[in-house]
Order: structure tokens, then C-alpha cells, then sequence
């Protein structure tokens, strides 16, 4: 079984303790076709005549085909959910015929002799099956949805259910991300508060209400779509009273020399692909670096490249 990356390696020891379970769930299985298969073939002979043999080796050999196979779809992440029913069903098939002929006059005794080993069988195969679903989908976190923990369930359930739906609306499969983006929202919202009083839901313009909607209107541009220092307590001061129609403040200019450097080496590392460089692409190449950007700093940063030649450029001027 091959690594990938985001799990952690086996060690020697495990991998041998993985071989040796699976020999042990084999044998387990062997056993119980062995001990199954006389019994089951005696029960159909009525029905099936010389072709009974084939009811048990059909029954046992479908619990192994489509155990493998929920096996195999799960290691390759695509696993159907129905498809776990079948072994269950194909199971509980075999214990009935196992067990039919002792249920007008029960022998409990054979009853569970006959029970006990196809149900390990299917219960060690569900095990298996769990345990390579589960590093499957750690292998591919991109698809995976991140759980919340209990105990923020059981403390905060309102905040918490309003988290999980926004992690599932803007496809936010990392939990630490979802919790980085709603302290982002917080403060962005309280940023919009203080701008605007109460009302800022009414007062705000639709494109900050739309961006804070989306989860796009993080503080770096809460910051900068605030007004200049200069202007900030004279709008105070207007604000104690009833405020009358003003002329629309001009938002401070957006500052994106901290993040020249690095939208200098994104644009190279584009421009070397072949692939043109957008304000969304570019606004996702910097989150993917671990930096915050809102969509209107992608676009000023993208202007400035546009605009201002680079190193190697001003070297050759």
C-alpha cells in the first residue's frame, strides 16, 4: 500500500501487523465457507437438486467479490454507499440458511455455531473496509470535509450550525481555515459597525455587504475601503446628530507594496506556464501561500504589475 501525501508512512511493524490481520481475515473467512458449505448445500438440495453446491459457493464467494471491490472503490475514493448493503444482505442470507433448519426445533447451541463465523466475517470486512475509506480520504483532503468537534457543538450549537453551513456554501473543506475565515469575518464585520453604526446593513454599500456575504470582505479590506484619518473625526462628529445626504468619501488608496515580491514571482511563475495572469488567479496563488487578500487587492496588486517593470526590467533599463 502506497503513502500519500498528508498521512502518515507505516512503519515496518505495521505494515507486517496489516499482512498478518489480512492472512487472519482470510483464514476466518475460509473457515466459515468450509464450515457453511455442507449445510447450506443440504438445505437447497430440495430446491435446487444437484446444483445445490453452487447456492453456497455463489453466496459466499458474492460477500468476498463485493467486500474486495467496496474495498478497491474506497481506496480509489470513489466509493458507492449502497454498495456495503450487499455483503450484509449476502451475510445474512447465509446465517438464515445455516440456521433454518433449526428454528422449528431450536438448538441454540447450533444456532450459534452456525451464525458466529459468517458474521465475524462480515464484521472484520466492514472493519477493513473503514480503515482504507478512512485513509483514502486523508489522502485526498481536497474532498473531504473537515468534522467540528463535539464540544463546540454541545458549548456554542447556533454559531457552531452557522460555521458548518458556511463551510459547506463557500466550500471550505479545512476546519482551521474555516475558523481563520470567520475571525476575518468577524472583524470585518465589526469594522463595517464601527464605520457605520447599527444600521451598517442598511449603510454599507451593496458591494461591502455582497463581499462580507461571501466571506471575500476580510479586514486588510475593511481597512483600506475605510475613510482617511484626516476625514475620520469629522464623520464622527457628524454622526452624533441625524445625519443629512452626503457626498460618497473617496476610499484611501489600496497599499499592496508588502505583497509586490510575491505577486513579482507568481506573475513569472504564470507567465513560464503560459497561463494569463487574472485578478482571480492571482487573488488565489496568494491565499494558497498562507497570505490574506481581498478580491479589490488582488486587482490593485494586479494593476501594479501590470504597470511597474521588475527587477530584471529596471536592470536592463
Amino acid at each position: 500500500m502506497n503513502d500519500h501525501p498528508g498521512t502518515r508512512p507505516l512503519s515496518d511493524g505495521e505494515r507486517t501487523l496489516i499482512e498478518v490481520t489480512a492472512a487472519a481475515v482470510g483464514a476466518l473467512g475460509l473457515i466459515g465457507f468450509v464450515i457453511s458449505f455442507a449445510t447450506v448445500m443440504d438445505a437447497a438440495k430440495p430446491t435446487f437438486g444437484p446444483l445445490a453446491f453452487l447456492l453456497p459457493l455463489g453466496v459466499d464467494l458474492g460477500i468476498a467479490v463485493f467486500s474486495a471491490l467496496d474495498i478497491v472503490l474506497a481506496r480509489m475514493d470513489m466509493r458507492v454507499r449502497w454498495m456495503r448493503y450487499i455483503p450484509w444482505t449476502l451475510t445474512a442470507a447465509t446465517v438464515y440458511l445455516n440456521v433454518a433448519s433449526y428454528i422449528t426445533g431450536p438448538d441454540w447451541f447450533a444456532v450459534v455455531a452456525h451464525a458466529i463465523l459468517p458474521g465475524l466475517w462480515v464484521v472484520a470486512v466492514e472493519v477493513g473496509t473503514h480503515a482504507v475509506r478512512k485513509r483514502a480520504d486523508l489522502a485526498s483532503p481536497s474532498r473531504r470535509l473537515d468534522s467540528i468537534r463535539l464540544s463546540r457543538w454541545l458549548l456554542s450549537p447556533a454559531p457552531t450550525f452557522a460555521l458548518w453551513r458556511r463551510m459547506v456554501l463557500w466550500e471550505v473543506r479545512s476546519y482551521p481555515e474555516a475558523l481563520r475565515r470567520e475571525r476575518e469575518r468577524i472583524l470585518a464585520r465589526t469594522d463595517l459597525q464601527d464605520r457605520y453604526g447599527r444600521l451598517w446593513r442598511f449603510k454599507a454599500t451593496r458591494r461591502e455587504r455582497a463581499l462580507y456575504k461571501l466571506g471575500e470582505l476580510a479586514p486588510a479590506h475593511a481597512e483600506t475601503v475605510r475613510l482617511a484619518p484626516a476625514a475620520r473625526p469629522a464623520l464622527t462628529a457628524v454622526s452624533t446628530r441625524r445625519p443629512k445626504r452626503r457626498k460618497a468619501q473617496r476610499p484611501a488608496p489600496v497599499e499592496v507594496d508588502d505583497l509586490m515580491p510575491l505577486g513579482r514571482e507568481i506573475a513569472a511563475d504564470h507567465e513560464a506556464r503560459g497561463i494569463p495572469l487574472t485578478r482571480d488567479r492571482l487573488r488565489d496563488a496568494v491565499r494558497r501561500t498562507g497570505r490574506s487578500i481581498s478580491t479589490d487587492r488582488a486587482g490593485a496588486l494586479l494593476a501594479r504589475l501590470r504597470t511597474e517593470p521588475g527587477p530584471t526590467e529596471q536592470e536592463a533599463a
